[in-house]
């Protein structure tokens, strides 16, 4: 008998051991506010998404500084065979045709430096090219330019590299503070995420005490209707008090389902980890300027770098239409050493002297007023621009200073929403007492419970505009009014993780 329970109670003995650190295993998180918005802002998707989104507008930027630095590059043609039939002219001035058949190979070594207040280029190169005839005399030959200076103008024309040095470095600033700011939009975010499920929870508590005083209370109109001291209508009133309230503790428990699971997912939680929240019960005493939210707000929103950037942008393209309404120029010069021989022992002595200069000229002379239409319209798109920036620029301003009014006057709201949520609450449990014998109607034990309820539910939702409101501003201002500093981050770490 010993021997055969020693499975069973060693199943047992496994049990109870390894069960409940698999419960263990699966992490509860115990959250506050603060600890939302870390989180959103650390390993939620959005956040991830946010940070490759800087990164690419970093790698644009090197790509774009790149442009400007000296590139060199290596071209060759290493096979390059060549049979066919060719016209040639005579001495008589008549053309023939001869078969021509060769072999030949080239390459060249070339850097290159874009001048970027000019919008020119700068070249310096090295080429080599070979030619064997595979018939007739079957020769070879070499070219050889061992050193060649060149640089390629354009003498009226856009200059879109001088536009771009306006207009990059602003766009890569406005990236940075693009970031800062969608991670304040995130914040905002995972707050309401953390107030949608906390007046959730509040909703299934109130609703699940509801419950089980209108099941109480119920009883007691029960007892009080077999003793005749209510009527019939009261007790049925009574009745559909409790059905109402096992419905509503019902679809609160829904909510708060389906509120967690928002939360989850906009953290990136396991769906089946356990969460609750911790509520915040105060909040910090702090009045904002509406100067100093203003001077900060003009100082480093990435809007303003954006408004910046489309009044230069349209500026270039009124520059680029008058230029393509002109006629335009270009000029071509080299300068080096080159060498024609039929054998490479010494390729570098008896060079001679190369150079070219052309300069090329397009003028249009009829295009039926097509140029002038474009500038015309370019002229007209920029006006609009800056109005529109001008107005933007003033709708700023304005929800600037509405969204601080607003946050000043959070403080009296919170006061006045606990001081009504206290007084509710104290309320019910007076009239309910008073109901239990005998002294009040159901009507009026209905009203008390629906103010309790209604002043809890305030209570939050003035919790919830206060820390909605702060980091309103705080996207705004890219400011912690808080630390009383600037918001910013590790933009190298972003990179390089």
């Amino acid at each position: 008998m010993i021997i055969r329970s020693l499975p069973i109670a060693l199943f047992i003995y496994l049990t109870l051991t390894f069960l409940p650190h698999r419960a263990a295993a699966q992490t509860q998180y115990l959250l506050s506010l603060e600890d939302v918005v870390q989180m959103a802002k650390q390993q939620s998707p959005r956040a991830i998404m946010a940070k490759h989104t800087y990164k690419a507008s970093y790698w644009s930027f090197r790509s774009y500084k790149a442009n400007y630095l000296p590139s060199l590059s290596l071209n060759a043609t290493p096979f390059d065979m060549n049979r066919s039939y060719q016209s040639i002219t005579l001495d008589d001035g008549t053309d023939s045709f001869v078969e021509r058949s060769s072999f030949s190979n080239s390459g060249s070594l070339e850097i290159n430096q874009r001048i970027a207040p000019t919008g020119g280029d700068l070249y310096l190169s090295s080429t080599l090219e070979r030619v064997e005839l595979l018939s007739g005399d079957e020769t070879t030959t070499y070219l050889i330019a061992p050193v060649k200076i060149g640089y390629r103008q354009p003498l009226v024309t856009f200059n879109a590299y001088r536009w771009d040095r306006k207009t990059e470095p602003l766009r890569y600033r406005e990236s940075e503070r693009q970031y800062l700011s969608t991670m304040e939009e995130i914040a905002r975010t995972a707050v309401s995420y953390f107030f949608d499920l906390a007046l959730a929870q509040i909703n299934k508590e109130i609703s699940e005490s509801n419950f089980y005083n209108n099941d109480t209370l119920y009883k007691i109109a029960q007892g009080r209707y077999n003793m005749g001291t209510i009527a019939k209508d009261e007790l049925l009133q009574m009745e559909l008090s409790f059905l109402r309230s096992r419905k509503a503790f019902n679809e609160a428990d829904l909510n708060r389902k389906v509120a967690r699971f928002r939360l989850k997912s906009f953290l990136g939680i396991t769906p089946n980890a356990p969460i609750k929240l911790i509520v915040p019960n105060k909040t910090p005493q702090i009045t904002i300027n509406v100067d100093t939210a203003l001077h900060y707000a003009m100082k480093q929103n990435p809007e303003m770098l954006k408004l910046e950037r489309e009044r230069i942008e349209a500026d270039r393209n009124v520059a680029k239409a008058r230029a393509e309404n002109l006629f335009n120029a270009n000029l071509n010069a080299t300068l080096g050493l080159n060498k024609y021989s039929k054998n490479m022992d010494n390729p570098l002595s008896d060079l001679e002297n190369s150079q070219m200069i052309s300069v090329g000229i397009s003028v249009p002379i009829l295009d039926w007023g097509v140029g002038k239409g474009k500038y015309e319209m370019a002229k007209s798109e920029r006006e609009l621009s800056l109005i529109t920036i001008e107005q933007n620029r003033v709708d700023f301003e304005q929800e600037i200073f509405l969204e601080v009014a607003r946050f000043n006057m959070q403080d009296e709201q919170l006061l006045i929403a606990a001081k009504s949520d206290t007084i509710a609450q104290i309320r019910y449990e007076i009239t309910k007492q008073r109901f239990k014998v005998g002294k009040v109607s159901i009507l009026d034990l209905n009203t008390a419970l629906s103010e309790k309820d209604v002043a809890r539910r305030d209570y939050v939702a003035a919790m919830r505009n206060y820390w909605n409101n702060y980091y309103n501003i705080r996207g705004y201002t890219l400011y912690d009014f808080l630390q009383k500093k600037r918001l910013t981050t590790d933009y190298r770490d972003l990179i390089e993780n």
